[in-house]
């Protein structure tokens, strides 16, 4: 079956005479009409119940773009082509175009390449790709989650993840915490004192930060004084008095926490760290991609944006790796689904130290994209399959 879109009514209709439609969390029908010539055709998928499948991309308002979309257009745009495709209508939207009923988004079309506005049923998934945190924090999209539960659609990624409420909900598992360095929270000069003493070298890390943004280090000497270092420069104290009077302004303007900075195997004189991929399915937490990312313009973290370099996976693997990524993946989906709601995809940042032992850095409930296009296609083809399960979840995925 074939739909498409009327603009002088705005409305969608279907091309099957005495055919039956319906589409989206409100089951709304989507009615035949006759006379389709020079209309778009989109191909659909036709589910139980005569049911198509509605995926919407909730994203935030951007002025500065012509389709007012903020947040990975790129991503939208690739998942929008591949689920249209397999006759999934597609669209993304910000949360104040939420209505009772039906509400407008955008359709991504390959024939203007442009993103074009349209009125839209509600979506059975909400896949939460809003960009900030601020955002989400708001009462704007806590009204937003209100109504996708009055209106029983379905969240895909509830929120971001705080690093530190990560840290505590993995600790708790006695084979995750094997896998965690040790960790406090950032409250006052005492206890980092304290914890810089135990540890002599730490990082300090924003609980809310992502990409490696706002990341530091702190090296304590044998002879007191303090070497501090962010991504682009450093600084000398002579003892932890002079550099907390100097940098608590900064370091208590927002929540951070202070961790054990492992000494990392390092690949051609550089730190590494492994980027895996994780999708759920059929109550399983998979690993569906494996990459490698190496630091090169500064040793404090790996991310590409902060000068960091791919490295091929496979030039490290092993069985033993394998497994144990595997685990860990399985770990973190399951405790971190019954902690901050469901988590349909996350991926996962993992450091390996000189004895080989792996350490989680973070968990991201909104993966950025892969340089790597196998990975990519992967996450697309998965992204999909569980789309529908999680819809119609009697169903055989092919």
């Amino acid at each position: 079956m074939n739909i498409f879109y009327d603009i002088p009514s705005e409305s969608w209709y279907h091309t099957q005479e005495n055919g039956e439609l319906f589409a989206g969390a409100a089951a709304e029908e989507i009615r035949y009409k006759k006379d389709h010539l020079n209309q778009t055709l989109l191909p659909i998928t036709i589910f139980p119940v005569s049911r198509m499948l509605v995926v919407g991309i909730l994203t935030s308002f951007n002025p500065k773009r012509e389709s007012g979309l903020g947040g990975n257009l790129t991503l939208f745009r690739d998942l929008s082509l591949y689920l249209s495709k397999h006759g999934i209508l597609t669209y993304a939207f910000t949360g104040n175009a939420l209505h009772s009923e039906s509400l407008r988004g955008y359709v991504f079309s390959s024939e203007t390449n442009k993103w074009i506005e349209c009125r839209m049923p509600l979506p059975d998934i909400v896949y939460n790709r809003i960009p900030s945190r601020r955002y989400e924090s708001s009462g704007e999209f806590e009204r937003i989650i209100n109504h996708i539960k009055e209106h029983r659609m379905i969240l895909f990624n509830p929120c971001f993840l705080d690093k530190y409420v990560m840290f505590e909900a993995l600790k708790e598992d006695e084979f995750l915490s094997n896998h965690l360095p040790p960790t406090t929270l950032l409250r006052n000069g005492e206890c980092l004192n304290a914890f810089l003493e135990a540890h002599k070298h730490i990082y300090l890390k924003p609980c809310k930060g992502s990409q490696g943004k706002g990341i530091y280090t702190i090296i304590k000497n044998p002879d007191g004084t303090l070497l501090f270092n962010s991504l682009k420069h450093g600084e000398s104290f002579p003892d932890f008095t002079s550099f907390w009077e100097t940098k608590k302004r900064d370091l208590l303007k927002r929540s951070y926490l202070a961790q054990r900075a492992i000494i990392p195997k390092k690949l051609l004189g550089h730190r590494y760290d492994y980027r895996i991929l994780v999708h759920y399915e059929k109550g399983f937490y998979n690993v569906t991609g494996k990459a490698v990312r190496m630091s090169q313009t500064q040793e404090i973290t790996t991310h590409t944006p902060r000068g960091g370099k791919l490295f091929p996976y496979q030039s490290l693997q092993s069985r033993s790796l394998d497994l144990n990524l595997a685990n860990i993946a399985q770990k973190c989906g399951e405790i971190l689904s019954k902690k901050i709601g469901f988590l349909g995809e996350f991926s996962i940042d993992i450091g390996e130290d000189e004895s080989g032992s792996l350490f989680i850095y973070e968990v991201n409930s909104k993966p950025m994209q892969f340089d790597e296009e196998e990975i990519e296609a992967n996450r697309l083809l998965h992204l999909k399959n569980l789309f529908i399960e999680l819809t119609f979840s009697n169903l055989t995925i092919k």
